[in-house]
């Protein structure tokens, strides 16, 4: 997020934590981050704005503050499509194709979580508070008894 012209711009996450129901939460989150003024630069406005009205509808005491995020919503995909061709697109303008090209420093290969159904299995993970690993590793701040007692 860029507050103003000239600044630099801001990493902001949300991630949920607990096995509530994520939404409310994050919606609101994000209005409050994205405030009332200024674009919205998101790369396949269509696909971005469904995912927000999907929102809306199990939502919709939001429903007023999501549509005026969606009027604000300024695609990048159209530019790129019309005036930027790179080979390693592999004829794609995917957001996993384009970035790495132009901006070869940001790329997907090597994270552990790398696409939508990754995303979705380590959030369960985290969640349920299982990492994965039956070892004594120590990433869920539990002893081999408690993970024992919590499986069965």
């Amino acid at each position: 997020m860029q507050r103003q012209p000239g600044a630099a711009p801001e990493q902001i996450e949300f991630l949920a934590t607990d096995t509530s129901d994520p939404r409310p939460a994050f919606i609101s989150a994000l209005c409050n981050t994205l405030g009332e003024r200024g674009s919205i630069v998101v790369y396949h406005q269509q696909f971005e704005s469904q995912r927000l009205s999907d929102l809306s509808l199990r939502l919709p005491e939001f429903s007023g503050r999501i549509k005026k995020i969606q009027q604000r919503l300024w695609d990048l995909l159209p530019i790129i499509r019309n005036h930027v061709y790179h080979p390693a697109f592999g004829g794609s303008y995917s957001l996993k194709m384009v970035l790495p090209a132009l901006v070869p420093e940001m790329t997907y290969r090597g994270m552990e979580v790398a696409d939508g159904q990754a995303a979705g299995l380590a959030w369960e993970s985290l969640i349920s508070g299982d990492c994965g690993d039956c070892g004594d590793c120590g990433d869920c701040g539990e002893g081999e008894s408690q993970r024992k007692r919590r499986r069965c």
